[in-house]
């Protein structure tokens, strides 16, 4: 049997509990070799029936509580928009197509992954929080904190901001060749325009829980399938047509960096909160499976590649021509409509999430209106205006974020978190960093050696258990994030 002591005392106000005194007058209770603590590495059938801890921190106005359908949605979502519309444009080869788009997938669902055990294990659900007890904990790195905040806050912020931009370029140009010729007014402002007072309403909602941004989002879904179904029947009449959206991305846009953006994602640690946050009585009871975050994120990625790998094979039969109508049956019309209502809709969802402007806070007290989220999409109304050229660098700068956000900045945590800094303890809390200099020193007991053979013992445990994730991980930053980094450069070199 395990004995644990109900000592908790903290002196830097973290979630880890602090064992202060090892005698044999603290109180103990007696634990069951058969109820012995979970690492957070160590997942039973569904790892979802660990209960989290009381003190796991949910604190971000955009993490409310949601149900497992809509966390599905917002995990579908990401993988059904720019990139695979795409897809049926980047006329790679079978086999050089298929295997990326399986290969991609399946580090997005491992990516996914590791932002959920980092999360157990760090008893925190915020990407700005983990990264700074990452990189930035202790005392004596107040000014390393500022700057890593406001570098996460800003590159979190940045990302919304560029997606939403390419987002609203691509839904108006490709509605563009659809309009009449003759026209007063210039089309592309106008159109813009209008699309943004379509949207002004839904991109100032509170989270993702309204239901403004829940409905648009279902929209976007349904789109995209009925999209999917007029493309596979322009593939068997022979007159699937290119995109004229894949002519104006930038240098990076290519087959398979194509495949790799369709698979990137970045709400993972949102709504894992959000999902926890909604269950009912958490801690004390078993949470199903259908509240499994691991079974919802593996399930999304299982329809994306459902509704994505059939676009792989659309590429090897594929008209050179652009928005033109051989056959009887005239498809390309909804086909643009579709993709830019694709497009289109999935705006609110992705500038929802974006982290508030640093506003005065005078000024935020002077008025009820929400001038951050005003502002933020200001900016992505003025971008979504610039010269092509502009455009396309602002298109691999997008391209570049969001696979380094997915697969690289993940892999670069945990092997931060479990090869350069010391393991959290499992059932032995960490001794005071400041104990008291006056207090007598009590000697051992035999059940302070039981804790600490169990502690060893679980950290063994726990690092075999770990060895195939940290596999993966380095996969993910030599060969993919690496190999990403060293192909970059060599095209903006021109080297290939």
């Amino acid at each position: 049997m395990d004995a644990r002591r109900l000592s908790t005392e903290s002196s830097s106000g973290e979630s880890s509990p602090i064992l202060s005194n090892f005698n044999s007058a603290t109180s103990l209770i007696l634990v069951h070799d058969d109820e012995e603590p979970l690492s957070p590495f160590d997942f039973p059938n569904d790892d979802e029936d660990v209960p989290e801890s009381p003190e796991f921190e949910i604190r971000r106005p955009y993490s409310p509580p949601m149900a497992p359908s809509l966390v599905f949605l917002y995990l579908l979502s990401p993988y059904l928009k720019l990139g695979a519309l795409l897809l049926p444009n980047t006329q790679l080869p079978l086999k050089y197509g298929i295997p990326p788009l399986i290969i991609f997938a399946v580090l997005s669902a491992f990516s996914r992954q590791i932002w959920y055990m980092l999360a157990r294990y760090m008893r925190k659900a915020d990407l700005e929080d983990i990264i700074l007890d990452a990189f930035a904990h202790g005392r004596g790195k107040e000014r390393r904190r500022g700057w890593l905040r406001t570098i996460v806050r800003g590159g979190t912020g940045s990302l919304r901001v560029l997606l939403s931009v390419i987002y609203l370029r691509e839904s108006v140009h490709i509605i563009l060749p659809l309009l009449p010729e003759d026209l007063t007014l210039p089309p592309q402002p106008v159109l813009t325009l209008v699309c943004a007072c379509i949207l002004l309403p839904l991109v100032t909602a509170q989270s993702l829980a309204s239901k403004r941004v829940k409905y648009v989002t279902w929209t976007s879904i349904v789109t995209y399938i009925i999209w999917f179904c007029c493309v596979a029947v322009s593939h068997a009449n022979g007159t699937l047509e290119i995109n004229p959206g894949w002519l104006r991305m930038g240098a990076f846009w290519q087959g398979i960096t194509t495949t790799a953006f369709a698979f990137t994602s970045s709400s993972t640690l949102p709504l894992y909160a959000s999902l926890k946050a909604g269950s009912p009585s958490a801690a004390l009871s078993k949470s199903p499976a259908s509240r499994s975050f691991r079974t919802l994120s593996s399930l999304s990625v299982a329809v994306a590649v459902g509704f994505t790998l059939p676009l792989v094979f659309f590429t090897a039969r594929i008209n050179g021509a652009i928005l033109q109508d051989p056959a009887p049956l005239r498809l390309q019309p909804a086909v643009a409509v579709l993709n830019s209502l694709t497009l289109l809709l999935a705006i609110p969802s992705v500038l929802v999430t974006a982290p508030p402007l640093p506003i005065p806070e005078r000024i935020r007290r002077a008025t009820t209106i929400p001038l951050s989220k005003y502002l933020t999409f200001a900016l992505v109304l003025a971008l979504s205006l610039v010269p092509t050229r502009i455009a396309r660098i602002l298109s691999d700068v997008l391209l570049a974020c969001a696979c380094a956000s997915t697969f690289f900045l993940p892999a670069l945590i945990h092997i931060t978190t479990h090869f350069f800094k010391r393991p959290l303890a499992i059932i032995m809390p960490q001794m005071p960093a400041t104990p008291n200099p006056y207090a007598q020193e009590p000697e051992p007991t035999a059940a302070d050696e039981l804790l600490q053979r169990k502690e060893r013992a679980l950290q063994r445990r726990q690092w075999r258990k770990r060895v195939v994730w940290d596999v993966g991980v380095w996969t993910l930053l030599l060969p993919v994030g690496g190999g990403g980094f060293v192909w970059g450069a060599g095209r903006l070199a021109g080297k290939w």
